[in-house]
């Protein structure tokens, strides 16, 4: 990489164990697949937006009887996102939905409650299942709370995310995150994918970087795999000021735009490093 343009990069996280866990170079990702980790991502992000600006709804409305409201799914439904609270039944066939909050204008949500809870099959009972049973194969890095976000697959079954949740302003967990494919029923793992090994945390930053440089990308390097991480794209969509990532795996280099749009921007230096 040009030395000019590195005095303007902002070194953000290292995500490696140690500096010889990155294994050997693999060849490039292929469009196909680059967009395809991009739509996921997106999908992520748009299921946490729901999920937070949902969760605000429905505690302004229940106030200090929101207990339980830390068990819900979001789903995209033909009028905008919507977010269920509430629990299986006994027998785990029902999802007992307590309240509810919808996308009003694209931007904001209403919140209403079910006294007594409305009763409801089909994906939100196969999602509820696939979040507990994640849940239950996940190991969390120790000392974070994590957020999880369910989506449903072309094929009918399910992607469960695991990931750090955000607990201060401008301070952004990254790392430390798993995929699970599950089941359309949600009862059996399929695939389990660790993204990310440790968590770090990355900070908002000055515009103005060393030397007074401008910053324009943030630099990630991974290890684990040899392709961007559906949750670097997400973090790319959430952390603010918003910044394109420049992500090294396995010898290759890839730039992640402010929109998750991912970029093959070929081999990486030897011994590169952010």
């Amino acid at each position: 990489m040009d030395k000019a343009l590195l005095r303007f990069i902002f070194l953000t996280a290292w995500l490696a164990a140690a500096a010889g866990a990155a294994g050997a170079q693999q060849s490039p990702a292929t469009p196909d697949q680059l967009a395809a980790i991009t739509q996921r991502g997106r999908n992520l992000y748009a299921y946490d937006q729901a999920a937070w600006h949902g969760t605000d709804a429905a505690h302004a409305l229940l106030g200090s009887d929101s207990a339980g409201l830390q068990n819900y799914v979001a789903r995209k439904t033909p009028s905008g996102w919507e977010v269920d609270f509430g629990a299986l039944d006994s027998v785990g066939t029902s999802f007992l939905i307590r309240a509810q909050a919808q996308i009003t204008d694209g931007r904001h949500f209403t919140a209403k409650i079910f006294a007594p809870p409305r009763s409801e099959t089909g994906f939100l009972v196969a999602a509820a299942h696939a979040i507990a049973t994640a849940k239950g194969a996940f190991v969390p890095v120790e000392g974070y709370a994590y957020n999880v976000a369910v989506l449903p697959n072309d094929d009918g079954t399910l992607y469960v995310y695991l990931y750090p949740a955000q607990a201060k302003l401008n301070v952004y967990p990254v790392g430390g995150d798993t995929r699970y494919a599950i089941s359309a029923d949600g009862t059996q793992i399929l695939e389990t994918h660790r993204m990310h090994k440790g968590v770090i945390f990355a900070r908002t930053a000055s515009p103005v970087g060393p030397n007074g440089g401008r910053l324009v990308a943030n630099v990630f390097k991974e290890v684990l795999a040899d392709v961007p991480q559906d949750t670097d794209v997400f973090h790319v969509l959430a952390r603010e000021p918003h910044l394109p990532s420049i992500v090294i795996a396995r010898g290759q280099r890839y730039l992640i735009d402010v929109d998750g749009a991912i970029t093959y921007k070929g081999p990486a230096e030897p011994n590169a490093s952010p």
